[in-house]
C-alpha cells in the first residue's frame, strides 16, 4: 500500500492487480450521506461502522480512476479479498479508510500526518508546519 502526493490515490494491491482508490469531497458528501455520520465525528474519536468503512472503500476504488465505474457489490467484493489477504485483516480494512480520509485533505494536514506515521506510509508532503512554532518565531 501506498499513496500518491500528486493525485491523492491509494494503490492497493488486491489479487495480484493494483487498484486505485481515492476520495474527493463528492465522495466525501455521499459517503456522509449514506452513513448519516459526518466525517469530522472521525477526527474526534468517533467509532466507524463496518458499512461505513465498506462504503469509503467502494467509493474510493469507484472514483480512484481505475478506468471502470465499480458497483457498490463489486466494491464489496473487493474489501472482503483485501480482508482476506491483508495481515491484519479487519483492521486493515480500518487504516485502508483512515488513510483515504487522511490523503482527502479534508481534515488538515496535521490529521494526514499522525495518520500516515500510525499506518507507517511515509507522508510524501513532509511534516506539517506547526502554528505555535511559527508564531513564536516571528514574534
Amino acid at each position: 500500500m501506498f499513496y500518491d502526493r500528486l493525485t491523492r490515490r491509494l494503490h492497493l494491491t488486491i489479487g495480484g492487480q493494483e487498484y486505485l482508490l481515492s476520495l474527493n469531497l463528492g465522495g466525501l458528501e455521499e459517503l456522509e450521506s449514506r452513513s448519516g455520520k459526518p466525517i469530522t465525528s472521525l477526527a474526534s474519536g468517533d467509532q466507524m461502522s463496518l458499512s461505513m468503512m465498506v462504503d469509503a472503500f467502494w467509493i474510493g476504488l469507484r472514483d480512484g480512476g481505475n478506468g471502470k465505474r465499480f458497483t457498490r457489490d463489486e466494491g464489496k467484493k473487493l474489501a472482503s479479498d483485501f480482508i482476506n489477504e491483508s495481515e491484519n485483516g479487519f483492521a486493515d480494512l480500518a487504516n485502508v479508510f483512515m488513510v483515504l480520509l487522511a490523503i482527502s485533505g479534508i481534515l488538515g494536514a496535521a490529521y494526514r500526518h499522525d495518520v500516515l506515521q500510525k499506518v507507517g506510509l511515509e507522508d510524501k508532503d513532509g511534516k506539517p508546519l506547526e502554528t505555535t512554532d511559527n508564531v513564536e518565531k516571528n514574534a
